[in-house]
């Protein structure tokens, strides 16, 4: 997906949050009153679903609001801080394709991530494929030798300059792929304590952590203990 189509759609996520966020009525007002008073049990599936759709808003819906009020919290602190890095990212990306083509002579249409990398680690494209060729032999990826893939820093500090600005951006891309993952935990972990309110409120504890993978990526672990 286009980086900037998911930039727009995670604003409107962010805005459909907050807008749950202030509507408390919807899920603790007059509709779910009426069931009450009507003596009909609370769906825990109902429950269940409305977590997924808003951390919160399933605790809202059994009459434990208190318990809910963390998970809507969390949650949009979580995707205002996705929507920031996201808009980093992206920004910083333009910005360093801008500059490698006015400073290497880059043709930045059509070129994966992948390349942009390769370019801040070697001088120019002949001295890359040339490495290449020597530690790979036959097995390297060699870059067509052709105005279209060709690139040629001027100067060292331009290069480096260069390199600061692709890592700032992928770090910002990292920190946005880390948001999403504590959402979808904030998201698991108030189905949890759906399940946990609707047995009785048993108690329970629960740990996360972050792991950084060889390839950029983020492994997230998280453990959680319920004394049903």
């Amino acid at each position: 997906m286009n980086k900037l189509v998911l930039i727009t759609l995670l604003f409107i996520g962010l805005l459909f949050a907050d807008g749950n966020m202030r509507q408390e009525r919807i899920f603790s007002g007059q509709t779910f009153a009426e069931e009450d008073e009507a003596g009909k049990p609370k769906n825990t599936w109902t429950a269940i679903g409305l977590s997924l759709l808003l951390p919160g808003m399933g605790e809202r819906y059994l009459g434990v609001k208190s318990s809910g009020i963390p998970f809507t919290i969390a949650d949009g602190i979580i995707w205002s801080s996705a929507v920031s890095f996201a808009v980093a990212g992206y920004w910083k990306e333009s910005e360093y394709k801008t500059f490698s083509a006015k400073y290497a002579g880059v043709q930045v249409v059509g070129k994966d991530d992948e390349f942009f990398r390769t370019i801040g680690l070697y001088s120019d494209r002949d001295t890359y494929n040339y490495i290449s060729r020597l530690v790979y032999r036959e097995e390297a990826f060699i870059y067509p030798e052709t105005a279209e893939w060709n690139w040629n820093w001027r100067t060292e500090e331009q290069q480096l300059r260069y390199y600061d600005m692709w890592t700032s951006s992928e770090r910002m891309w990292r920190n946005f792929k880390i948001a999403l993952g504590a959402a979808a935990v904030n998201r698991v972990v108030s189905v949890i304590n759906v399940f946990r309110l609707a047995r009785g409120g048993a108690g329970w504890n629960v740990s996360a952590y972050t792991y950084p993978t060889p390839n950029n990526d983020i492994t997230v672990s998280v453990s959680i203990d319920i004394d049903f």
